[in-house]
């Protein structure tokens, strides 16, 4: 059974190896009234990670939601808990009242942009343009 419920500080452990599994990267706890951080579980072991931000348009006067880090430990994907979690961020995004929830994958994830397709996001004609100061 799959279960998705908000991330809770005892999942760092777990959550650090699918980050690190999936991005080479690992993360402390934080606490952010901005972001909301999900977790997926198989049988009480965690299986996924998410995080929701907020990002508020000061033009328009409401925010929108930014999915990033969506990641599955390898042992669980293709289980359907990919799109348990992201339908999971998407009820948050709208019952906050976000005008659009968004997120970005590299083209070469063929089976992410599947997954993202399956939950009715809409593939952009766009660019994304980035300049580091590192």
């Amino acid at each position: 059974m799959i279960d998705v419920r908000l991330y809770e500080d005892s999942d760092l452990e777990s959550v650090n190896k699918i980050l690190y599994d999936s991005f080479s990267i690992t993360k402390d706890n934080f606490d952010d009234e901005d972001i909301i951080e999900i977790v997926a579980s198989v049988d009480n072991i965690v299986a996924g990670y998410l995080f929701l931000t907020k990002v508020f348009n000061p033009i328009k006067k409401k925010h929108y939601c930014l999915i990033d880090y969506v990641c599955i430990d390898i042992k669980y994907r293709g289980m359907g808990v990919g799109k348990k979690l992201v339908d999971y961020a998407l009820e948050i995004a709208k019952d906050t009242g976000a005008m659009y929830a968004q997120l970005t994958c590299g083209y070469k994830r063929i089976e992410a942009h599947k997954l993202y397709e399956k939950c009715g996001f809409i593939k952009r004609e766009s660019d994304i343009f980035r300049k580091e100061f590192l």
